[in-house]
């Protein structure tokens, strides 16, 4: 039912990208890449609820794992991710415990939290196999389904992150590198002993805690170094990052041959 819980599970690496510049047809295209899942931006991006059921379901048309980031802890945000069909959410900017535990109040149903009760497109309307039996199967099911991932890219976040991973129904911890840098005082300093320190201290609490810890490479040379070094899973780059190197590249051929 969740494709990361399955590849974590397995201890194989899941590997993502984030989609923020392109429509359905281009994450059609995107589950011909080998690629594991997508992070539809809605937190950047210029996507509304119907666009992001679309490429939710695009996503799924081609195998990938949607996951969606949010703009913040509200329910409205929350709660049109999951009536969606996102498999996972990841919630930006987060600083205190009682963040944290709102989003996952917000995220599950009962009794780890209080989901507004629907069976909508993530469930099939209420007539994909998985939903039918007793309410509270139900519950426990779209609990499974739908992994919280919450990002730590604050100070005061990477203060408590020990306690943070142990909320309940907080299925993960997403490092962003840019933010949690800047928190620190070393914007983009990827190097410092610092920010090294403070990634490394995330990773292992979601370690102890037995929870994976995801974060964005730029680089695969850069991936395959954070995979090695424990990582669950990385979102690598950004599609319209990727999409303009490559026509930069293919272009840049194309004049040196001229």
């Amino acid at each position: 039912m969740n494709k990361l819980r399955d590849l974590y599970a397995a201890g194989k690496p899941a590997i993502g990208t984030f989609f923020s510049a392109g429509n359905a047809s281009f994450m059609e295209c995107l589950g011909y890449s080998g690629l594991d899942y997508v992070v539809i931006d809605t937190e950047h991006g210029p996507f509304d609820t119907m666009d992001m059921q679309e490429l939710i379901r695009a996503a799924e048309s081609g195998g990938l794992a949607p996951v969606v980031r949010i703009a913040d802890v509200t329910h409205k945000e929350i709660q049109r991710a999951a009536d969606c069909g996102a498999q996972g959410i990841i919630i930006p900017c987060l600083r205190t415990l009682d963040d944290f535990k709102k989003a996952a109040d917000l995220a599950k149903y009962a009794p780890a939290g209080n989901r507004g009760f629907i069976k909508g497109r993530g469930a099939g309307f209420g007539y994909a196999e998985w939903t039918a039996g007793p309410l509270q199967d139900y519950y426990d099911r779209s609990n499974e389904k739908l992994m919280l991932i919450p990002q730590c890219e604050t100070a005061e976040a990477l203060e408590q992150i020990e306690d943070i991973v142990r909320i309940e129904g907080v299925d993960g911890i997403f490092i962003g590198p840019f933010d949690l840098s800047t928190c620190l005082g070393i914007p983009g300093q990827f190097d410092d002993p610092r920010y090294l320190a403070a990634k490394e201290r995330v990773r292992k609490a979601c370690q102890a805690a037995g929870k994976p810890c995801y974060i964005l490479s730029m680089t695969p040379p850069e991936a395959h170094a954070l995979l090695a070094e424990g990582y669950a899973g990385v979102a690598h780059s950004l599609d319209f990052a990727i999409f303009t190197d490559a026509y930069k590249k293919e272009v840049s051929a194309i004049r040196e041959g001229l």
